[in-house]
């Protein structure tokens, strides 16, 4: 599925808001997002890794993991539960179905 640059760009912003009084949260999700983008090139970050690394970064805010869906390729998704305010539940949606 093509990349809705206005849903990216709402979700870049709602990221740099959540984190205005930590910009190397920021920071970290933009180097994330770089070596994510390159990864047919470089080999340095797959899907699973991007998900993993912003899963940990935005811990304790499930509406940013969510949102990162906006950035996954075809036959990835991302669900995620609260199991209370301390535990977040990450389900990562493949192709194969798991």
């Amino acid at each position: 599925r093509p990349l809705n640059v206005t849903d990216a760009l709402s979700y870049l912003d709602a990221v740099k808001v959540q984190f205005q009084d930590q910009p190397d949260v920021y920071n970290q999700f933009l180097d994330i997002m770089k070596e994510f983008k390159s990864y047919a090139f470089s080999g340095r970050i797959d899907t699973p890794g991007a998900i993993e690394r912003v899963s940990h970064l935005f811990f304790g805010h499930p509406q940013l993991i969510i949102g990162f869906n906006t950035f996954l390729p075809a036959g990835y998704r991302i669900e995620c539960t609260s199991d209370g305010p301390t535990h977040n539940r990450i389900t990562v949606i493949n192709s194969d179905g798991t």
